[in-house]
């Protein structure tokens, strides 16, 4: 398809000019050879034409829709060709050393040459260009170049190679650049599909150690502090987190449904509008997760004022639901500890939930669990009759703050039954993994083997 330009060139735009960088036989002109002259003229032109076409798109409003369109995809290509024109003088300054002569590191040398830029594409260009110093990187170059791959895209895979560099050898790092640089070409390659290049990436070549190195080095700063106004007026906490999953586990609430605005049918119901802000329904949304949590939940059993949980033996339950054993004795008990007589139970049936725990012959939790990687609701009332709270000796924290931690680690093959589960609080769980501690597990309760 043939396009006219606002400086009178006859442009020859194609599939490729579109989705890579553009060339001279894209655009249809004579191969030039490399010359101060022909640059610098070139540039002065490219200046001048494209101020004209900047003055003559004022008068947009009287083209035709086609000539609107031609004229787009005129800039694209204009646009394509300075930006690769950009990236070559980059990469000779960057061989050159032209940067050094005045004392700058190449980022501050290039901000000053290229105030269009922002601050991100400044050190963009300057990573690619540094890169390109070196053969091994000339896959990432050429796909810059030649195939359409942004400069952002070329040094977001740069700063990855960069990362896993020291741990391969010559012939891996140098296979590792070509594949990255296919994949970042590719004009089917979505910015989602990058991302999950990159963390197979990192996931592959940085070694374990180092990454468990790295995660308890960033669990240690795991924080959170007051930073409130000195008048009190307005009080603020900072959280800093420690971890990637608690992290990704706050966000996810943060842009939960829980914190979209009213749905019009709420507010047709209702005749109220949703007029918080942002911020404010992420707030709401937090909060309400964690009022959820100190009352606790289907899958954190407790006790609040509305519900009592009473452990029973098997047989004192069926005397208690036959129609003739009203007098027979027999009692539950909470999870304190106290005792809850058969006539208590009824009495409390008629203004309280009860959760009814019930015991074998010889005192056992009966097993309701299935084969299932989280603990089931039952299964967590069972644990939580049966250690009582964190299975560490001397640990205080109540069942209903607890994580149901596998024995036998489920990645490895562990089973989801209750003589493989055992409660743990958040800290002394994280503790048990580090040290790979394991457990004698009987229907009273849990032994550590602590090293």
């Amino acid at each position: 398809m043939k396009q006219q330009g606002f400086g009178g060139e006859v442009l020859r735009v194609g599939a490729g000019a579109v989705t890579g960088a553009p060339d001279r036989a894209v655009v249809g002109l004579p191969p030039v050879s490399p010359s101060s002259v022909v640059l610098s003229r070139a540039l002065r032109e490219s200046g001048r034409e494209a101020l004209l076409a900047e003055r003559a798109s004022t008068g947009s409003v009287l083209l035709m829709d086609a000539d609107v369109v031609q004229a787009l995809d005129s800039v694209a290509v204009a646009e394509r060709a300075l930006a690769a024109a950009r990236v070559r003088l980059a990469c000779e300054v960057a061989e050159r050393g032209l940067h050094s002569v005045k004392g700058f590191g190449l980022v501050d040398w290039l901000r000053l040459r290229c105030p269009d830029l922002e601050p991100a594409g400044v050190r963009d260009l300057a990573r690619v260009a540094t890169a390109s110093t070196e053969a091994v990187h000339a896959p990432v170059l050429e796909g810059v170049l030649g195939e359409g791959m942004s400069v952002a895209r070329a040094a977001q895979l740069l700063r990855v190679l960069a990362r896993v560099r020291g741990g391969l050898g010559p012939q891996e790092y140098a296979g590792l650049v070509e594949a990255l640089a296919g994949v970042g070409a590719d004009p089917a390659t979505d910015e989602k599909t990058i991302k999950a290049t990159v963390e197979e990436v990192l996931r592959r070549c940085i070694s374990e150690k180092e990454k468990d190195e790295k995660n308890k080095a960033r669990r240690a700063l795991r924080n959170v502090h007051e930073s409130s106004l000195a008048d009190g007026s307005v009080k603020r906490l900072i959280w800093t987190f420690g971890d990637d999953a608690d992290y990704e586990a706050v966000r996810a609430i943060l842009n939960s449904p829980l914190a979209a605005p009213a749905s019009r049918e709420e507010v047709e119901a209702t005749g109220q509008e949703d007029l918080r802000t942002a911020g404010q329904r992420r707030y709401d949304a937090l909060m309400m997760v964690i009022g959820r949590g100190v009352a606790g939940s289907k899958g954190q059993p407790s006790t609040p004022k509305a519900m009592v949980m009473v452990s029973i033996d098997f047989e004192v339950l069926k005397r208690m639901l036959s129609e003739t054993g009203d007098d027979e004795p027999g009692c539950g008990a909470t999870l304190d500890g106290a005792s809850v007589t058969a006539d208590s139970i009824r009495r409390l049936a008629c203004d309280a939930g009860i959760l009814p725990v019930v015991l074998g012959t010889q005192g056992q939790i009966l097993d309701m669990g299935e084969q299932k990687r989280l603990a089931t609701y039952g299964q967590r009332v069972a644990l939580a009759k049966r250690d009582g709270g964190c299975s560490i000796p001397g640990c205080t924290i109540p069942a209903t703050w607890c994580d149901a931690h596998h024995v036998i680690w489920w990645s490895r093959g562990g089973l989801s039954d209750l003589d493989n589960y055992a409660l743990l609080c958040p800290r002394h769980h994280t503790w048990v993994h580090d040290n790979e501690l394991t457990a004698t597990v009987t229907a009273l309760g849990v032994t550590w083997h602590l090293k």
